[in-house]
């Protein structure tokens, strides 16, 4: 029997726009598809632009300057997005593509750049929206756009593993941002440490949080050193709390409170300190 679905070894791609709108597991795949036709809108228009992960973005446009866009994907609602807009401090502009089986409608908001393409009733309207996805299906790999707060990071990711492996000893480095903490409020960062059959793999594993200075321009908050042998033990677990974090068979979550007072020594508010614990570690080859 044919198949009408492809499976990727990260999502499930459908072999039509039917398929896909049909699927009760579309969210992620149906939000990939409208970040792709908002950027094809953009090279039509000759707008240079490219894939970004930088502060809930996901499209950047060089224009001048660049611009930031939080593209949302909907299949209920064919108008602007009227949902919270957190970035609207950095100019952000929070374009809605809509999408149903005939055809898609991009929405801009209105600092958009994309605002003086739209017809009188304020829409840019795509025909054919199978058309559009079999072009998904068949793109050319995108190059993401790294901004300089990523790059800081990837140094000081690369610099921690190579301190951790002159002691022969290997690290996993988590790291959130300060969007992560507001988007969590008290739940903290929602999966650290992670799954016990990833996190048992590593000597130690390691929570690094940021702070936004301002945009593009990061600094350390603190540092989380958990040494695996002692998570569930001296480092204390507690139970997840939010259905997200029960459907993703989350174990447990570090009591962060706790760990200041029976780990402090495992507690860094600088990379410096981080640095100095680390050199003074013993080798494990002695």
């Amino acid at each position: 029997m044919k198949d009408s679905k492809v499976i990727s070894m990260k999502n499930q791609k459908f072999s039509n726009i039917y398929d896909l709108l049909n699927s009760n597991k579309k969210k992620q795949g149906l939000g990939v598809f409208g970040e792709f036709v908002y950027r094809s809108y953009c090279r039509q228009k000759k707008f240079e632009c490219a894939i970004t992960n930088y502060l809930r973005a996901d499209v950047v446009i060089f224009h001048s300057e660049q611009r930031f866009v939080d593209v949302k994907t909907s299949t209920s609602n064919a108008g602007p997005y009227k949902g919270d807009k957190p970035q609207k401090k950095y100019n952000y502009a929070y374009d809605q593509v809509f999408v149903n089986k005939d055809l898609i409608k991009i929405f801009p908001d209105e600092n958009s750049l994309l605002k003086e393409f739209v017809n009188n009733n304020n829409e840019i309207v795509i025909e054919n929206s199978n058309d559009q996805y079999q072009k998904f299906l068949n793109k050319p790999k995108e190059n993401k756009h790294i901004t300089n707060s990523q790059k800081v990071r990837k140094e000081i990711k690369n610099k921690i593993k190579k301190l951790f492996q002159s002691k022969n000893l290997v690290c996993r480095i988590l790291e959130r941002g300060q969007v992560s903490e507001e988007g969590w409020g008290k739940h903290k960062p929602d999966n650290v440490p992670g799954r016990k059959s990833l996190y048992k793999k590593y000597d130690y594993n390691m929570l690094i949080n940021y702070k936004d200075i301002e945009f593009d321009k990061e600094e350390i908050k603190d540092i989380y050193l958990f040494k695996t042998s002692l998570i569930g033990n001296q480092i204390k677990l507690i139970e997840p709390t939010l259905n997200i974090q029960k459907k993703k068979k989350i174990e447990g979550l570090i009591d962060y409170d706790d760990f200041k007072r029976s780990s402090s020594e495992y507690y860094f508010t600088s990379l410096d300190g981080l640095y100095r614990y680390v050199e003074n570690l013993i080798n494990q080859n002695y």
